[in-house]
């Protein structure tokens, strides 16, 4: 199966948010169900380390994809607990990216994304990946979106300017609200103008260096917070704010050359799937 975006092929496609409730979505759910197996090329042959996070007794969209691909056993789950700490994403994936020797490292959601099968079954899909990802010229690379959360005036985060420290955040979150607008909307002329922290890949020594940073320095203090999603939504707050110092090592697949995400798309945003 893969998915044609004017002449682009976004290999990961994440139904994010409130796309599960998107009739596109659901479609690509139920044709990628009926898909027949087939045997797909490790992705490590290529240097890349796949990870995920979920709770270990739960079986996920993603892992249902790489069983489909014939290679579950290249897809690292990071396990969390319930009551479920949305900051634990960030904190874990920082301890774990010290086990990393590969030069790539991705990470994807569980419960929402598909990853699919390279154009005609030539077995290129993780060369095609890595190819894209270093023809884009940056160090680590999110998908991105069309919706804008959490967001300053108050959707997905409860925190507000005069709340002392927790205010800088929101500070942090205006500032890169405008980065946003001017890079991927203005410049760029992209929809898909938002960053959204459910996939990206990186080169694997930057990304240790970028969540070293973000844990020590943005995280940590606020652990806490991560008990309520809508404290600063999630982990997705604290790493797009890190985009204003990071940009453009840091950036965001405005043109969903790997990644598509799916809220509030519509049919026009899509040319084609085929399998």
């Amino acid at each position: 199966m893969r998915l044609q975006n004017g002449d682009k092929w976004p290999v990961v496609y994440h139904g994010n948010g409130p796309a599960k409730n998107n009739d596109i979505w659901k479609r690509l759910v139920d044709r990628f169900e009926k898909l027949e197996p087939w045997q797909e090329r490790k992705p490590k042959i290529e240097g890349i380390t796949v990870l995920t996070w979920s709770i270990p007794s739960e079986t996920t969209l993603l892992e249902r994809s790489f069983e489909k691909m014939g290679i579950r056993d290249e897809l690292i789950v990071i396990p969390l607990s319930k009551p479920i700490n949305w900051l634990d994403k960030i904190k874990k994936t920082r301890e774990y990216l010290q086990k990393i020797e590969t030069k790539y490292v991705m990470g994807l959601d569980s419960t929402d994304i598909i990853v699919s099968t390279d154009q005609e079954g030539q077995k290129t899909l993780w060369y095609d990946i890595k190819e894209t990802f270093k023809s884009m010229n940056c160090k680590l690379l999110y998908n991105a979106e069309k919706l804008n959360w959490p967001s300053s005036n108050g959707h997905g985060t409860d925190i507000k300017e005069e709340d002392g420290r927790n205010g800088e955040l929101l500070k942090a979150l205006i500032r890169t609200e405008k980065l946003e607008e001017d890079v991927y909307k203005d410049f760029a002329g992209s929809s898909f103008f938002r960053m959204n922290s459910g996939a990206f890949i990186g080169y694997t020594d930057f990304t240790k260096t970028f969540y070293d940073d973000l844990w020590r320095n943005y995280v940590s203090t606020h652990y806490d917070g991560g008990m309520n999603e809508n404290f600063f939504g999630g982990d997705q707050g604290f790493i797009r704010i890190m985009q204003d110092k990071y940009f453009p090592d840091l950036r965001a697949d405005c043109h969903c050359e790997i990644f598509q995400t799916f809220a509030d798309i519509n049919e026009s945003d899509i040319t084609g799937v085929y399998s």
